[in-house]
């Protein structure tokens, strides 16, 4: 049966002119504040493929789902590895509603094909890209149950694609201390956005006012790591090779991430 005569009588109704259009009234699965500026509607699209790709991209596509989970839908992860529970629940995921698979990559696309039928949120890293026939199967199971798929990996055929193009840990400044939170900047369809994933209490946390991006070439300085902020900037001490190995060390410290 041929789909112009259905797209026809949807351009007639009042306020729908595309079948798109009527998908664009779907309400979005809800997502963390912070986060939210990063989809076009304000949430994660059902009905869509969404691509979450770049260094930390796994803790930003379980922040995504986090708020979702807490609604009591059901979410599943495959090909994910086995990461932390307690870094899962850091991050505001419901444990209680969250499925993670231990999946081989190459049987990615026949799981998440089963459980597209039972899970309203799928969170998958694949293990191979699909072939144009097998893509568009895939995508009609996710329009038909108005579910959403978020991939790890760039894949042909997602409405919202969201890279995270560079990354910050801070907390271990000066030589010691522990990371405390990571600096992310990420690109989207709706521009470009920076948050701390995660902040300080683990989950997304707003950048604070007056927080500047800091250029790795001189990230030592602004960290206090030269011999005149220390307060042992003496010749003495700048000749010492001690002195040397410590600099190499807080170098890669604040390099970490």
């Amino acid at each position: 049966m041929s789909a112009a005569p259905v797209v026809e009588q949807l351009s007639r109704e009042m306020g729908i002119s595309t079948a798109a259009a009527l998908f664009d009234q779907i309400p979005p699965h809800p997502v963390d504040p912070v986060l939210s500026p990063l989809f076009r509607r304000g949430g994660l699209p059902r009905g869509e493929l969404v691509t979450v790709s770049g260094e930390l991209s796994l803790s930003c596509g379980l922040a995504t789902i986090a708020a979702a989970t807490r609604e009591q839908k059901w979410c599943a992860g495959i090909g994910l590895g086995e990461p932390a529970v307690s870094s899962i629940a850091d991050l505001g995921v419901d444990l209680d509603h969250f499925v993670n698979l231990a999946t081989p990559g190459e049987d990615w696309l026949r799981v998440a094909s089963i459980l597209i039928e039972s899970f309203d949120i799928i969170l998958v890293d694949p293990g191979f890209a699909p072939s144009a026939s097998e893509r568009a199967r895939l995508l009609a199971k996710i329009r038909e149950r108005r579910m959403s798929l978020i991939s790890l990996r760039p894949l042909s055929g997602s409405t919202e694609q969201i890279e995270i193009t560079d990354t910050r840990w801070s907390g271990a400044e000066h030589g010691r201390g522990r990371l405390q939170s990571c600096l992310v900047r990420a690109r989207s369809q709706t521009g470009a956005h920076r948050f701390l994933l995660p902040g300080p209490s683990g989950t997304p946390t707003s950048v604070p006012a007056g927080t500047l991006d800091v250029p790795a070439e001189t990230s030592d300085a602004a960290a206090g790591v030269s011999t005149t902020q220390t307060g042992t900037g003496d010749a003495e001490t700048a000749d010492d090779p001690r002195w040397s190995t410590i600099t190499q060390l807080r170098q890669v410290i604040s390099h970490v991430g």
